[in-house]
């Protein structure tokens, strides 16, 4: 993933337990980390719907710059094509889980920043009439689309204890 992805490291033992329990019962643990990933794609849609970070916050909004420059009034989301919202994926590999999404700027979406052109020139902002706006720098709040949630932490665990279960308990 070139753009940004998450990644959270287990170093709780009781998790790396239920983990290695999971792995005892079904051999695998790619069947609790597919259904992680789903639940966790669902969580970054809603946060896209309802325009707010793990924690629940509102996403800053959009700038007067910007309203004038944009096709669409959603936060992080612009009419056609397939941009950072519908970037987002998840892909499990070996143990592990990671989710993010290829789109070079969906960094400075995700953790904020500023671009300013090189050069001394200026960076050229496509407007809904096909014309460019012209400026030296521009400033993006950080709006986090990626990140786990108190709910979502609670419905992980209740994922990988399911997954722990023996077959014949589940």
């Amino acid at each position: 993933m070139a753009g940004i992805e998450l990644r959270h490291e287990i170093h709780d033992q009781v998790t790396t337990d239920v983990l290695r329990q999971i792995e005892r019962n079904m051999g695998s643990t790619r069947p609790a980390l597919l259904e992680i990933g789903e639940h966790l794609q669902g969580s970054v849609e809603e946060r896209f719907r309802t325009e707010t970070d793990p924690q629940g916050r509102p996403w800053a909004p959009l700038s007067d710059f910007t309203k004038a420059n944009k096709r669409g009034n959603q936060i992080l989301t612009e009419s056609g094509g397939a941009g950072l919202r519908g970037s987002i994926h998840y892909r499990v590999q070996d143990n592990a889980l990671e989710q993010g999404t290829n789109k070079i700027y969906g960094a400075i979406h995700q953790l904020g920043g500023t671009i300013k052109a090189k050069g001394g020139g200026a960076l050229a902002i496509g407007r809904p009439d096909g014309e460019f706006a012209l400026v030296k720098q521009v400033t993006i709040p950080a709006r986090e689309y990626l990140g786990l949630s108190v709910d979502d932490r609670e419905v992980i665990d209740a994922i990988l204890q399911r997954h722990a279960l023996p077959p014949e308990a589940r």
